[in-house]
């Protein structure tokens, strides 16, 4: 078994009741981070509703789409928000409540992030990501560039990839995105997301430009997890704000300070952010994403429609 934590800051978590029948109110907010460890029975690096359930006593305890888990039975409970919402007491949380099922697996290590070896954009130029460091300029869409703010690194070796099997990267291989991109081989972390550009976006979503993680791009040819690699080196880019990058020419984003991708960090380093960043741990605080982020089965439905019409995901 592994211990893994999920995090909520500020806000994220609600006490709730019912009340007249139906309608779910909320009656508080937590006011600091709670953190609440869960043993990965299987030790697949996620946690499934009998695990959570294990957590936190039991009782009806559920999740909707991984992006909120509930905790309590009857009319009262606990309603924790995986996606960056926040509550504010007196909200009505009936819809929230009403989406909620009674089984999930919860991606506890949701880590954004570029490999070791990784070309990127900067303003001088094309550089390994491994010989960026803080200050320095990167490339961003619109021709703009801006300044590193912080970098994060984490090294895994074989015994780590084998101990949790989603910790392997996604090799996204040369050309298979459209365009010609990337340029070479690019491997990323499983939840880090790529840019799509494309009409089939454009009638889904009103907008030609989304990010969609690269584990939901694994069902094309030649992208895949790669489960062949000894070891991996992952390396976290910061900025003033979530942007866009280019990495192997291909279009990506940065880290994203929102709540899954904080609690995928260790301590030491989301204390570091948030000491360059104080507003993360402020109620009303909600990062904005460089681009549309649709869900995770509006994703699938994207990737399996440009599958089918056989369309480039870069146009």
């Amino acid at each position: 078994m592994a211990l893994l934590s999920l995090t909520f800051p500020p806000g994220t978590l609600a006490t709730v009741v019912k009340s007249g029948g139906s309608t779910w109110t909320v009656t508080s907010v937590n006011t600091t981070t709670v953190t609440v460890s869960v043993d990965d029975i299987n030790n697949n690096g996620t946690i499934s509703n009998a695990e959570w359930d294990a957590a936190i006593g039991g009782g009806g305890n559920d999740t909707g789409s991984i992006n909120y888990l509930f905790e309590g039975t009857g009319s009262s409970g606990q309603l924790y928000a995986l996606n960056g919402t926040t509550f504010a007491v007196g909200q009505n949380v009936t819809a929230i409540k009403s989406t909620l099922s009674n089984s999930f697996e919860a991606n506890a290590s949701g880590v954004i992030c570029l490999t070791k070896g990784t070309d990127v954009l900067t303003g001088t130029g094309w550089r390994a990501i491994e010989a960026i460091s803080v200050g320095d300029a990167v490339v961003t869409a619109n021709d703009h560039s801006e300044v590193v703010r912080w970098i994060g690194q984490r090294r895994l070796d074989r015994i780590d990839l084998e101990n949790n099997p989603k910790l392997y990267p996604v090799r996204i291989s040369k050309g298979t995105l459209g365009n010609g991109l990337p340029l070479r081989d690019l491997l990323v972390s499983r939840q880090h997301r790529m840019l799509v550009q494309s009409k089939i976006a454009t009638r889904m979503f009103g907008k030609s430009e989304v990010l969609v993680s690269a584990i939901k791009l694994t069902d094309l040819p030649g992208i895949f997890v790669d489960e062949t690699v000894e070891h991996i080196e992952y390396f976290h880019l910061l900025f003033d704000k979530h942007e866009i990058i280019f990495a192997e020419g291909a279009s990506t984003e940065s880290l994203f300070t929102g709540p899954e991708a904080l609690k995928a960090l260790n301590v030491d380093a989301r204390e570091e952010i948030i000491g360059l960043f104080p507003k993360l741990t402020k109620l009303s605080y909600a990062p904005d994403p460089a681009r549309h982020i649709p869900t995770g089965k509006q994703q699938k439905q994207l990737v399996a429609r440009h599958i089918k019409n056989m369309t480039p995901f870069l146009r």
